[in-house]
């Protein structure tokens, strides 16, 4: 499948930040999220991408056409920041007319959509209709979100960008701003990039992930492998793994590598030999750890099975964090139904399980 957005060894300095090789590609419809700490170069990203840096090697291509040389307002790229950008003179209408390129349609993913970037129909589709004549002040962040929505639609762009479009939101607006536009980039099958700190966003939203530090690609590739097989224990508590843990291998076999993770040994399934001795990172999510009470865990398989202790709980809605001390400190989701069935508070005994396919190595 040949590349809507090309990005190919970026470069660029700004004073003595350095954005380093910059690469990769997204089909239409793909999106791409990057994540990274503050100062990482996620937004002088985009930026550079949209065309207000002007970078000292690489390209930017758009369709197969080369528009690294080419100023923003040539490249047709929506661009939703973090506050919104709406201009506060204007009203809502006026911010999604100002914006709008009759000459270009977009395929419609259905008979309800403005192809043609009408602005008083992107409002209707938006539900913000009844706003067009307020000024941006008068409106809350959700409201504010689906006006930058509309504006940046109505120029009928080629690829979509996004800077934390959500860190104004609270959680409720955030989850259904998030599946919102899902849905919208999945029926446009527009190319997008979304800057976040939120793993939630990453989760809901990404086919690829690209994780910045300093300015570098630390890792970049499918959602599922980025999350599943992080590189490295920056890569793996950024994209939020829960149980990120040092241990040092024992020995490698042809059934599997054991390895010393606190005050017991926990088996993984082989991937690559390692010598013993060597130190090493494991990552298990917390989805991946099974919880029951003891005297239910004596006809289970002994492989990767510890005796615990639950020593906190955290509720976010229907989801329980466990933390359980069974020798190295370990973390378990459970739904509160679970937890109140097996009768779990903190001091309760507990057996829990691991597959070895679910202990990620990394050698740090």
């Amino acid at each position: 499948m040949s590349a809507s957005l090309a990005v190919e060894a970026l470069t660029l300095t700004l004073g003595a930040f350095r954005l380093n090789q910059i690469d990769f590609a997204l089909a239409r419809g793909e999106i791409l999220v990057i994540l990274g700490p503050n100062g990482a170069g996620k937004s002088v990203t985009l930026e550079t991408i949209a065309g207000f840096h002007w970078p000292d090697s690489g390209r930017v291509l758009i369709g197969g056409s080369e528009v690294t040389a080419l100023p923003p307002e040539r490249r047709n790229i929506g661009f939703v920041v973090q506050n919104f950008g709406l201009f506060p003179h204007l009203t809502v209408a006026q911010n999604v007319a100002i914006a709008r390129r009759s000459d270009r349609a977009i395929a419609a993913p259905d008979s309800t959509f403005p192809a043609h970037g009408d602005p008083a129909a992107l409002l209707s589709y938006f539900g913000v209709a009844h706003l067009a004549k307020r000024m941006p002040a008068a409106l809350s962040p959700g409201e504010k979100q689906r006006v930058a929505l509309a504006r940046a639609l109505a120029s009928v762009p080629d690829v979509f960008l996004f800077d934390e479009p959500f860190s104004a939101l609270d959680a409720d607006m955030r989850e259904q701003l998030r599946e919102e536009l899902n849905t919208f980039l999945r029926a446009l099958a527009i190319p997008a990039i979304l800057v976040t700190h939120d793993r939630g966003d990453a989760i809901a939203l990404a086919d690829k992930i690209m994780v910045l530090r300093d300015g570098a690609v630390v890792q970049s590739g499918a959602a599922t492998e980025v999350f599943r097989k992080p590189i490295s224990s920056f890569v793996a508590r950024f994209v939020g793994v829960e149980n990120v843990l040092p241990g040092r291998i024992v020995e490698t076999t042809e059934n599997g590598i054991s390895i010393e993770v606190g005050k017991q040994i926990v088996g993984a399934a082989r991937g690559q030999s390692m010598p013993a001795g060597r130190p090493i990172v494991v990552s298990i999510h917390a989805e991946d750890v099974a919880v029951s009470l003891p005297e239910g865990e004596r006809q289970k398989s002994a492989i990767n099975r510890f005796a615990g202790r639950v020593t906190a709980m955290r509720r976010a809605g229907a989801l329980v964090t466990i933390a359980i001390d069974c020798g190295f400190p370990l973390r378990a989701f459970l739904l509160g139904p679970q937890v109140r069935e097996m009768g779990l508070d903190v001091g309760s005994g507990v057996a829990v399980q691991i597959a070895p396919e679910a202990v990620h190595i990394m050698a740090d």
